[in-house]
């Protein structure tokens, strides 16, 4: 740890990340975008994870230094001794971790090589209350970091786990400039007139996203004589997606993108974007959709309501339930300047709470500020 000229206390950071090589989800952009932001700001940080990990090549062509190392075992020694010489010589002041695996090895290594502070973000409330976890945050995690209230309250059931130990920091959002989009990208891809309205959800199809929900409010949709298009972009369980479609009579209304690394767009030419999610943490692809200017109907699942006022800048509904979902889209497709005025709004509330600059100054606020605190040692005592 040094200090600039102007007294900023400028710090070594490593993230760790063991996900496997081919996932990019919330919390490898968050880490993403706090390496890179923090790096901007004059600090050393290095990113580490597994052998071909699609967030360390982020991060590297953000100008990120990343290792790659061939992470299996949840305890390793081989893996512990060799991230002990590279805190040890590069005076590692912060390690950030994002698995438990993470904490067993980084952790581990970190608290041999006598790092001044170790954390781990935590975007769900996955801690259980069995005795490795009960040890690893008595004698290895210093401090969490938790994007949303919503999942800070949750680990207030586990007695053993300091409530001033858990931090909120918002995700931030890149906010794009609109200029530079195209308006019809998604009804190109999808196929869909520019006649027809188009709602537009995104995230891997897999149970936790409640997509069934998003279709069964479109056959709703249906029946009522809006003969809306839903466009779905995510990989995953496909087939479950476009049986219930077939089912309810709309799989020509149906569109599955699969993966795109072009969500922003895409979502910048829905009517309306839809979160249907049974459980969350602080939705990045709300905040995304936001970004854009398009209005988002959301489940209140999560902390999507410390992103969201409901009826200000978008629409809150109740999680599982289709009819509130095909209601408020019935309401927004059928009102162009609502939708215009809603989306406006939840653009500036992204601008003014939810930027990447914004979330990298309270991550090195809070990094700086507690590695300025007595030892670990002490703090135990």
């Amino acid at each position: 740890m040094i200090e600039n000229r102007k007294n900023t206390v400028k710090l070594s950071i490593a993230f760790m990340n063991s996900i496997p090589a081919g996932v990019w989800r919330g919390g490898e952009k968050w880490m993403v975008n706090a390496a890179a932001g923090l790096a901007g700001r004059g600090h050393t940080v290095i990113c580490i994870g597994r052998n071909r990990a699609a967030w360390l090549e982020k991060a590297a062509a953000r100008g990120v230094e990343t290792l790659e190392l061939p992470i299996h075992s949840d305890f390793d020694p081989f893996i512990i001794s060799r991230l002990v010489r590279l805190f040890k010589k590069r005076h590692i002041d912060i390690l950030c971790c994002n698995f438990e695996k993470d904490v067993r090895l980084g952790g581990i290594a970190g608290r041999i090589a006598k790092v001044k502070k170790i954390f781990v973000r935590k975007g769900l409330s996955l801690i259980y209350d069995k005795l490795r976890y009960r040890l690893s945050y008595k004698y290895i995690v210093d401090d969490i970091i938790t994007p949303a209230v919503f999942i800070k309250k949750q680990f207030a059931v586990f007695p053993w786990l300091d409530q001033d130990r858990i931090h909120v920091i918002p995700n931030g959002v890149e906010i794009p400039d609109t200029a530079l989009l195209e308006t019809g990208k998604l009804r190109h891809v999808a196929g869909v007139k520019v006649s027809d309205p188009i709602v537009f959800g995104a995230g891997r199809i897999f149970s936790q996203k409640g997509f069934e929900y998003f279709i069964e409010a479109l056959s709703l949709l249906h029946q009522q004589g809006i003969c809306a298009h839903g466009a779905i972009a995510g990989g995953g369980e496909e087939k479950t997606i476009e049986e219930l479609a077939r089912r309810l009579g709309i799989a020509s209304y149906v569109h599955l993108l699969g993966h795109r690394e072009d969500v922003l767009e895409l979502m910048y030419g829905a009517d309306v974007f839809v979160l249907s999610s049974i459980d969350e943490g602080l939705p990045n692809v709300v905040l995304e959709a936001m970004s854009v200017g398009t209005t988002v109907v959301a489940a209140d699942a999560g902390g999507t309501s410390e992103i969201i006022t409901d009826r200000t800048d978008g629409f809150i509904v109740p999680v599982k339930n289709a009819q509130a979902l095909a209601q408020r889209i019935a309401l927004l497709v059928s009102d162009a300047a609502l939708r215009k005025q809603i989306g406006a709004a939840g653009q500036k509330t992204v601008r003014e709470r939810f930027s990447i600059p914004r979330m990298v100054e309270r991550v090195e606020a809070l990094f700086q500020s507690t590695a300025e605190r007595r030892d670990w040692s002490a703090a135990r005592d």
